[in-house]
């Protein structure tokens, strides 16, 4: 009974403070010596979000003989923290102190954290390593740790060791289906993806969100309109299409194969709440295929239906902006960031820099530079370079010009842009010293294609 209770406290614990004060009662009432107990309080200090790793690390070093079940609280806890390789440090370090101990080995449990790490932190040299100590120690037939290798293998883009892996499988399942269309999907082999969600449709398998989602998304890199309209379909047969992530998935495949008003149709008859993710894809949908009016209109409706835009709203409206020439607006909605708490990003100035670029507006985008809060990238100078030959300014072609090369870049496609800009003003002698520049520092015209 007093376990029972111990273990209900625990589950109980919703602060870190509440831990503490646990964690001190276990070691005043002896039940820090119960192993179970013990990792079950490690396991929440590591894993919950109110919960403090290092505090968990402190309590693991102050026990004299750590079990199993310790090792796999704090790996656990790195392999859902920001710094996920670390969890394989500990595995290792698991492996060194329990090679001689017969009542600490490393389980299934231990192998599948360490692989949700090395598939979070991309390892993909830890992740073979792993795969050796599955056989090592007679994991290969447990099916659910083979999909989580295959994840890992797949997430890290080592699609030849999962196609290898899923094949030799003898009990597949749903999970590792998904896992490997996603990579395929994912890693440039879409047309594979697609291949294999057929494979399942012909072995009467059935697919789920996940499945769908992959196979649209690989239907979305190779522009194959009609597969996806018939995944979309068995997805809404299957009286599936209330989730929205699958909504979003079919919005970003019609909108990246070009069909916007079907996309549209798709975001129009989502009869749930849609989430910012719906909204930016539809946005960003309209923007990149010149239907600027009609994604600032979805914009406009984004914070009246109570969803507050993100980086990735912005950045789309920006898109839509810059590819109308929206001036006006366009720098309204890029003042209206900071406004809101959405700090920019380089790829929020690159828009508003090509905007006002475009525009002739070449002061004010060489001031939008000059006040980022972070290094500007290359591509920001060289995007107002580009502008000032196309206006013929020369100073601003001068100053971006510059500035590119302090930074070391030397693209022949930047001395030429200064050069035409000297030319275009009958400065010959400028462009003269612009081709010794290039001689000097053995930068070669490419020729066009």
């Amino acid at each position: 009974m007093a376990r029972v209770y111990m273990e209900t406290m625990i589950q109980r614990c919703v602060t870190f403070s509440q831990i503490k004060q646990l964690q001190s009662h276990f070691l005043t009432a002896g039940h820090f010596q119960s192993s179970f107990l013990r990792s079950r309080l490690l396991e929440r200090c590591a894993v919950s979000p109110f919960g403090d790793l290092s505090f968990a690390v402190k309590i693991f070093r102050h026990i004299p003989k750590p079990l199993t079940n310790d090792w796999n609280a704090v790996i656990r806890g790195f392999a859902a923290s920001p710094h996920p390789s670390l969890a394989f440090s500990w595995f290792r370090s698991m492996l060194r102190q329990t090679s001689s101990s017969a009542i600490c080995r490393v389980d299934a449990l231990t192998c599948s954290f360490t692989l949700k790490a090395c598939a979070r932190a991309l390892c993909s040299s830890a992740t073979v390593q792993l795969h050796c100590q599955i056989s090592r120690h007679g994991f290969s037939d447990d099916a659910r740790l083979g999909t989580t290798l295959l994840d890992a293998y797949s997430k890290n883009g080592d699609l030849v060791s999962a196609h290898k892996l899923f094949d030799e499988m003898s009990g597949r399942d749903i999970a590792s289906w998904n896992a490997l269309i996603s990579g395929l999907a994912s890693g440039n082999r879409a047309s594979e993806a697609l291949e294999l969600y057929k494979r399942m449709e012909i072995e009467g398998i059935r697919r789920n969100e996940i499945t769908v989602v992959a196979a649209l998304g690989a239907c979305s890199h190779l522009g194959a309109v009609k597969e996806g309209e018939n995944i979309y379909g068995y997805f809404k047969d299957a009286n599936l299409d209330h989730n929205v992530i699958v909504s979003n998935a079919a919005i970003d495949m019609y909108s990246k194969c070009g069909f916007v008003d079907k996309a549209f149709q798709v975001f129009d008859q989502i009869t749930g709440k849609k989430s910012v993710v719906t909204w930016n894809t539809m946005i960003m949908g309209f923007a990149v295929h010149g239907e600027a009016h009609r994604a600032l209109e979805v914009f406009e409706k984004l914070e009246v239906n109570g969803i507050k835009p993100d980086d990735v709203s912005y950045l789309a409206a920006l898109t839509a902006c810059r590819h109308a020439g929206l001036v006006e607006y366009g720098t309204s909605v890029f003042n209206n960031m900071a406004r809101n708490g959405v700090g920019p990003n380089m790829k929020h100035y690159g828009c508003v820099v090509d905007l006002l670029g475009r525009a002739g507006k070449l002061r004010e985008a060489h001031d939008i530079i000059c006040s980022m809060s972070m290094v500007p990238d290359p591509v920001l100078w060289q995007s107002l370079l580009g502008a000032s030959e196309i206006h013929n300014n020369v100073e601003m072609a001068e100053i971006a010009s510059r500035k590119v090369n302090e930074m070391g870049v030397n693209d022949d496609g930047d001395f030429v842009l200064l050069s035409n800009v000297y030319a275009a003003q009958g400065r010959w002698k400028d462009v003269g010293r612009v081709r010794d520049d290039m001689e000097t520092k053995q930068v070669k015209k490419i020729p066009d294609p």
